[in-house]
C-alpha cells in the first residue's frame, strides 16, 4: 500500500530526532554558497527524501544557493546507467531529469522489477525506463550522453559522491562542499532549512 505524501513526512521527522541539528566538516573541496545532495535510486530513503524533504528544502534555499543533485553510481547493480541517464537528461532539461528520477526509482521501490535488481538485473533496463518516462530517444540520449556538461557531470559526482557517502551514507546534505548534515540529529523540516542557512 502507498504511503501518502502526509504519512512520509512525518516518517521521516519522527526518524530525525529532537536535538539541534549537528555539522560534521569532512574532506572534500569548499564551495560558496552551494547546497549539495547525494543520493541514488538504489536508496528507499533517498527515494522519501526525493518525495517529501527535497521539495522544501529546494523551495527555502536562501537567495542566491546553488543547488546540486550528486548521483553516487557504485550502489546498486544498474547504478551506473541511473547516473548516466541522470547526466544526460538534465542537460535536456529539468522536467526530463525529473521524470526519468521518479521513473527509475519507482522501477526499484514501488514497482522492485527482478529486471532493475539484484542477480536478475538485466543492463539497460533502468535507462530504457528512464528514457520511456522522459520521452527521449536513444539516439538523443547518446548524444547528450556525450556533450561534455554530462561528462563533466559525471566524473565530477564520481568523485564526490564516494567520499561524501563514505561519512555517513546516503541520502547525503552537505552545505558548501564541506559541511555534512547529520540528518539523525534534525528535529524537523525547518531545523534543516535553518541549518543550511546558518552554514552557507
Amino acid at each position: 500500500m502507498k504511503k501518502t505524501l502526509s504519512t512520509l513526512l512525518a516518517t521521516i521527522a519522527l526518524s530525525f530526532g529532537v536535538h539541534a541539528a549537528e555539522v560534521i566538516h569532512i574532506d572534500a573541496p569548499e564551495l560558496d554558497s552551494t547546497v549539495q545532495k547525494v543520493y541514488s535510486v538504489y536508496c528507499p530513503f533517498c527515494y522519501k527524501y526525493e518525495k517529501a524533504v527535497t521539495p522544501n528544502m529546494i523551495k527555502h534555499l536562501p537567495t542566491g544557493t546553488t543547488f546540486q543533485a550528486i548521483c553516487l553510481e557504485s550502489k546498486g547493480e544498474l547504478g551506473i546507467e541511473a547516473c548516466q541517464v541522470l547526466a544526460a537528461t538534465a542537460t535536456i532539461g529539468e522536467k526530463q531529469y525529473k521524470k526519468a528520477k521518479l521513473a527509475m526509482y519507482s522501477a526499484v521501490h514501488d514497482k522492485k522489477l527482478a529486471s532493475v535488481k539484484g542477480k536478475t538485473a538485466v543492463e539497460g533496463t533502468l535507462r530504457d525506463i528512464g528514457l520511456k518516462a522522459a520521452g527521449i530517444s536513444r539516439e538523443a540520449f547518446e548524444t547528450a550522453l556525450n556533450t561534455p556538461q554530462a561528462q563533466e557531470k559525471l566524473a565530477y559526482d564520481r568523485t564526490i559522491a564516494k567520499t561524501i557517502a563514505l561519512e555517513r551514507g546516503i541520502p547525503a546534505i552537505v552545505i558548501n562542499g564541506n559541511k555534512l548534515v547529520n540528518t539523525a540529529t534534525v528535529g524537523s523540516l525547518k531545523d534543516l532549512d535553518d541549518t543550511i542557512a546558518a552554514n552557507l
